[in-house]
């Protein structure tokens, strides 16, 4: 036990980080960071700044995507032996879009137990301020070649939510044409620098894309795409059509009813459309 009566189990904590603001650092992570046998951390030199800014002092093990794999089998060995072992990355939630996955899945395959220690996390600050549907899709940074960006959006077009994107400024200016051609009617979001002296927040038509590429290309954005369930402009012509061919032969709720099975549109908006028509 400790001074705040929190039984520390032998495990492999999952520890969320400050995205920027030291701050944000919750008293548990302080806890379970001090109590560590070791902390493993994507860049020690970023960490090690953090665990000082907190007065921890704790041996850091590199671990991130390149040598994940080779260090599995000894990170299980020392878990085994019933250490206590935290997880953190350079800034957020880690094992999303961040190395830690490998291991978590294989200490579930091992019978180690896993414990989250909740936190900051670029996907939920954003969305938090976006303004944007809840029910969201996370899809990470996207990839670097032209031809795997137009297959990953294609498929996500079909996905209603907000669909969320990590993303080194830099690449914005590239992104933008394929943002603009698959969600054309979209709004979107920027969150940058978050909880930072800097941060930015921008919310746009889709359209003014260009007007908010960033002159300074340092440091990641978090981007999101409302694409909840709305009419789109193409898809409201045909809505129309069929909603005009069934007025008079159905009530306003059935035509809502029928269309949104038909047409895999929310029955509410399209009741909106039959109540507007009506006017």
């Amino acid at each position: 036990m400790n001074k705040h009566n929190y039984e520390i189990i032998p495990a492999l904590y999952i520890v969320s980080t400050p995205i920027g603001n030291l701050n944000d650092t919750s008293l548990r992570s302080k806890l379970i960071l001090s109590n560590s046998d070791y902390v493993l951390c994507e860049d020690t030199r970023v960490s090690s700044k953090l665990l000082n800014s907190l007065g921890i002092k704790k041996k850091l093990i590199s671990f991130h995507e390149y040598n994940e794999f080779k260090k599995i089998k000894s990170l299980i060995k020392d878990l085994k032996e019933k250490k206590i072992l935290s997880l953190i990355s350079d800034a957020g939630t880690p094992a999303l879009s961040d190395p830690g996955r490998l291991l978590v899945s294989q200490c579930y395959e091992e019978g180690i137990k896993v414990v989250p220690v909740p936190g900051p996390s670029a996907i939920t600050s954003a969305l938090s301020v976006s303004g944007f549907s809840d029910n969201f899709y996370f899809s990470g940074f996207l990839p670097k070649k032209d031809k795997e960006i137009k297959e990953r959006l294609n498929n996500l077009k079909f996905i209603k939510g907000s669909l969320v994107f990590f993303m080194p400024a830099r690449d914005l200016k590239k992104n933008a044409k394929y943002f603009l051609d698959y969600f054309s009617n979209s709004p979107f979001f920027i969150a940058r620098e978050m909880t930072k002296i800097h941060e930015t927040y921008v919310r746009d038509k889709m359209e003014n894309i260009f007007e908010h590429i960033p002159n300074n290309e340092k440091g990641e954005m978090t981007f999101i795409i409302d694409n909840s369930s709305l009419i789109k402009e193409k898809q409201s012509v045909n809505v129309d059509i069929e909603i005009k061919q069934l007025v008079g032969k159905m009530s306003s709720k059935d035509i809502a009813d029928y269309l949104s099975k038909k047409l895999d549109i929310s029955k509410k908006l399209i009741y909106q459309r039959v109540i507007k028509l009506n006017e």
